[in-house]
């Protein structure tokens, strides 16, 4: 398989991975601080079962603040995966699970069909959590590095490359603390959880707490790992999507 690559779909909002298509849909929401690349070699994984998309919609371009933000963020990210045709495939991981648990919620709302809805790094989204950030954005982007890991490294060395790409972070996470679960029915979809054994940002009880937000089949799976998978761990994740 030729390397993938980002396309922007007919809509922005969402990127599509290079590849044949395939008959049914994966849409990845980000992590704070990620890039869509972070999902590219899913490709070479699932591209014989999913046509890879990424979310793109940032809640750091959005107006308003707390519910507001995020009914904003999930009204836009649904639109722009309006052009996607058929059943769709939510995953997303840390942040992005919270993303892509809101994106759902607005599709099925408007009557739109997501087959599974599949969460990792990422307790329950009516449990409280707390994100505390350094002030200095350097110092922020080691914080990270430290307690959740996946940081390039390459970030760590260079401090002002550290602050180019702490801003963006710095948002991301202070979205992530303005959130707040707004209650409502539970999802009538399959909700798949995994987490690391190591993983030191969620517990048993937060990921077991997903199952009150599905009528449908819950699943929860602790995998090799900390907070991030590596490409070792990643068929481990992957082969949960279906």
């Amino acid at each position: 398989m030729s390397q993938a690559r980002t396309t922007p779909s007919t809509r922005s909002g969402v990127h599509r991975f290079a590849g044949p298509p395939a008959e049914a849909d994966l849409v990845c929401f980000m992590h704070a601080g990620g890039l869509p690349t972070v999902y590219q070699p899913w490709v070479a994984d699932v591209g014989d079962r999913y046509t890879v998309w990424v979310a793109t919609v940032r809640h750091r371009d959005l107006p308003g603040a707390g519910r507001d933000l995020w009914a904003e963020y999930a009204r836009r990210q649904a639109d722009a995966l309006g052009g996607i045709e058929g059943p769709l495939t939510l995953y997303g991981h840390s942040m992005g699970a919270v993303s892509a648990y809101e994106t759902a919620r607005e599709l099925l709302g408007r009557g739109r069909e997501v087959v599974h809805l599949v969460v990792s790094g990422r307790d329950a989204p009516h449990l409280p959590t707390t994100v505390e950030l350094p002030e200095d954005t350097a110092e922020l982007v080691r914080a990270v590095a430290d307690r959740y890991g996946g940081v390039p490294e390459i970030l760590l060395e260079d401090p002002e490359l550290a602050r180019v790409f702490g801003e963006d972070m710095r948002a991301d996470f202070e979205a992530l603390a303005a959130y707040v679960w707004p209650s409502g029915p539970p999802l009538d979809i399959p909700i798949t959880v995994a987490a690391g054994v190591d993983d030191p940002v969620v517990t048993d009880e937060g990921l077991r707490a997903w199952a009150e937000h599905t009528t449908g089949p819950f699943r929860l799976e602790r995998l090799p790992g900390g907070h991030f998978f590596d490409d070792a761990e990643r068929s481990a994740l992957l082969a949960l999507l279906d």
